[in-house]
């Protein structure tokens, strides 16, 4: 089990398997500050139904974290998501692959869950 510094645990297996997907590193590498799924998806250039799909993994699996934001002209409310780690690196070792995710990105408003 790989522990975050949220306080959450994934297995590495999981972890490997969601990465696999082809979006995913690209839906994280534009991830580093607060963006709808919307706008992930065009910043990734991934279309928007794998763009929902992979962000709900990524939250669940703890390397998104998710706020709330209010649209003060009209009051609806909107969720971004932003990355939950800076780096993101695979080591091999001599029991085989590691998965070391470093650096805490900084708290995007209200949690939810």
């Amino acid at each position: 089990m790989l522990a975050l510094d949220n306080g959450n645990t994934i297995a590495e297996q999981e972890l490997f398997a969601l990465m696999s997907a082809p979006a995913v590193p690209d839906l994280l590498r534009v991830a580093d500050e607060p963006l709808t799924v919307k706008e992930l998806s065009c910043r990734a250039e991934v279309p928007l139904s794998t763009a929902y799909r992979e962000v709900k993994r990524l939250h669940e699996a703890a390397l998104l974290e998710k706020s709330i934001m209010v649209d003060h002209s009209d009051g609806r409310h909107v969720a971004q998501y932003r990355r939950t780690f800076e780096t993101l690196a695979v080591h091999v070792t001599d029991d085989g692959l590691r998965i070391e995710l470093a650096g805490k990105a900084e708290s995007i408003g209200t949690p939810t869950d």
